[in-house]
């Protein structure tokens, strides 16, 4: 399979660049994220996930779908933040949200 990213995206700039180009934008939203997280979560895992997520952006960007580059960046990051999150939690989503609203509701009647 061709890559368009070698030929028309990103103005034929190296793989190595646009990961040194766009390594700020991952700490940026990790640090974003772990605000919003406990403490016991590292940012520097964040921040690999992150760039997993950058370089699969890299391989998979189509320049013909009419989206910059940078915004499909941010998506696939903090996708793939979230997806190594998701990996490490052993509890679904639905009991999570459960547990949230019940500690809405017992903060409610506080």
């Amino acid at each position: 399979m061709n890559n368009p990213y070698a030929q028309h995206a990103l103005k034929a700039k190296s793989r190595e660049e646009v990961v040194l180009e766009y390594a700020p934008l991952v700490k940026h939203i990790a640090n974003r994220l772990a605000a919003r997280l406990p403490d016991n979560l590292q940012v520097d895992d964040l921040v690999q996930a992150g760039m997993i997520g950058l370089l699969d952006a890299i391989e998979k960007y189509d320049p013909g779908r009419e989206a910059q580059f940078r915004t499909y960046a941010e998506f696939r990051i903090k996708g793939a933040m979230l997806d190594d999150l998701r990996a490490g939690d052993w509890i679904p989503r639905s009991v999570r949200e459960t547990a949230d609203r019940l500690e809405q509701a017992h903060l409610t009647l506080l």
